[in-house]
């Protein structure tokens, strides 16, 4: 059962929820532009988390869900929440609008994270010069008939990439994780349990 509290990020008292072991891999997952941590609590994925001994972390960013606005800019945004959760080399779940606040913090530093779960993130084409290269274990997963951000950037992330691996759900939409949750579940803890 996740716990939800505040921290101060920064000007903000930014909502998270949490489940698991602390001193156990933390897992940061984002949310896409009508969404919020609720979402990873509704469909279980932070009790699968706790359950398989990750310790989780859902946040709402500033505006959304139940944190207010802040001055932080999106660039700024992930790093002063990382730092004010206190974890080392976090894994991050970003997707869609959320990728415009983790790749461009990925791609400039990589070696601040354990990996990096690419949900159809906005946010590749700008920063195509930062991520080629990078050898952080990335999972890219995509529906193969996202109307939002087409699967063709699944293939342009990976070539980017020098360790990553793609997923195309079939009927997988554009919030992949809610309309094959089961199936989202699987690839995610098959890519974590092997970091």
């Amino acid at each position: 059962m996740a716990n939800h509290e505040t921290i101060r990020v920064k000007d903000v008292d930014l909502f998270i929820r949490r489940s698991g072991v602390e001193n156990e891999t933390t897992v940061i997952f984002l949310h896409g532009m009508r969404f919020s941590s609720q979402n990873w609590e509704e469909l279980g994925t932070l009790d699968l988390l706790e359950e398989k001994g990750f310790h989780a972390v859902a946040v709402d960013l500033p505006g959304f869900g139940k944190t207010p606005e802040s001055s932080l800019t999106t660039e700024e945004t992930l790093s002063a929440i990382i730092e004010a959760l206190g974890v080392e080399k976090p894994v991050i779940v970003a997707p869609s609008f959320s990728g415009n606040y983790a790749l461009p913090v990925v791609s400039e530093h990589p070696s601040d994270f354990s990996a990096f779960v690419a949900v159809a993130p906005l946010g590749i084409p700008e920063n195509t010069g930062a991520l080629r290269g990078i050898a952080l274990p990335f999972l890219i997963i995509w529906g193969d008939d996202d109307p939002i951000v087409p699967v063709e950037n699944a293939n342009m992330l990976d070539s980017l990439l020098t360790n990553s691996e793609v997923v195309i759900l079939p009927g997988g939409g554009h919030p992949t994780y809610l309309n094959q949750t089961d199936t989202f579940h699987r690839h995610l803890m098959r890519f974590l349990e092997k970091l």
